[in-house]
């Protein structure tokens, strides 16, 4: 792998699933993407890569934004008091009910509920439920486990399928 490669690939890892990068050569045409795999992308901006007639190209996804910003309306909807308040350190609302956004955001995405999902499907949600940070709240795998109807055990095992590739 180049070394300019190796800079964008550190570049997409450094920002995370919600953008890729695309190494855009001299004809306009994508030779390599790094990051972002599903998704509804826009391109943020373009930039010439240092020392290169190539270019690269910054892309956000869009629909994971589009959706979290509506699970937020949401949650600030059904908010006892509005968020526009302050609040103690340390208090959250509705973290409980962030999961279940999330899984339903995935069932969005593949289009179809969780009692219709092949194990196909319930893998991908495992790998959009990771992509967007899930797996860090407390009790997340055993949560995640009981929406799709598998054991822990298998949720962990399509976390490792999922981070491996």
């Amino acid at each position: 792998m180049s070394s300019e490669n190796e800079f964008v690939k550190a570049l997409a890892e450094a920002l995370g699933p919600l953008y890729r990068i695309l190494v855009v050569g001299p004809d306009g045409d994508v030779e390599e993407t790094f990051g972002g795999a599903e998704g509804v992308w826009e391109r943020l901006a373009t930039v010439p890569l240092p020392g290169s007639d190539r270019r690269v190209a910054v892309e956000i996804d869009v629909g994971t934004v589009e959706t979290a910003g509506r699970l937020i309306r949401s949650l600030r909807a059904d908010a006892a008091s509005p968020m526009d308040e302050p609040m103690p350190p340390g208090t959250f609302t509705h973290v409980d009910r962030a999961l279940e956004g999330l899984i339903a955001m995935a069932e969005e995405q593949i289009g179809r509920p969780v009692s219709e999902m092949s194990r196909v499907d319930k893998r991908r949600v495992v790998r959009i439920l990771d992509q967007r940070g899930a797996f860090a709240l407390r009790k997340a795998v055993e949560t995640v486990a009981d929406a799709l109807g598998v054991s822990r055990f298998t949720v962990y095992n399509y976390l490792d399928a999922s981070r491996e590739q």
